[in-house]
């Protein structure tokens, strides 16, 4: 049940994006800046040092996806000010 701070999510964010391969760059790029063509792609430390400058909840809920596919139930939660993820969804029942 991770849950972690703006700083801490913004910060693993950087640290995958560093190392992310050529064709993540492209996909990570169009999330961050989709009026913008895919020609003019920096590189994995200019898109990681944009991160760390600083993005809004959302924004990075919709790189968490990008970046870590794996990670399932990606959400903000506004009463304790963290991101959540690979959480068991409660208060859903089979209907069978």
């Amino acid at each position: 049940m991770p849950a972690l701070s703006k700083e801490q999510a913004t910060e693993r964010l950087a640290e995958a994006i560093e190392k992310a391969r050529a064709t993540a760059l492209s996909e990570i790029f169009s999330e961050l800046f989709p009026e913008r063509s895919a020609a003019e792609i920096p590189n994995a430390s200019d898109l990681a040092g944009h991160v760390r400058e600083g993005l809004e909840w959302e924004e990075i809920v919709d790189l968490w996806n990008v970046v870590f596919p794996k990670d399932r139930n990606v959400w903000y939660d506004e009463e304790d000010d963290k991101l959540h993820y690979d959480e068991q969804l409660v208060g859903y029942a089979d209907a069978g």
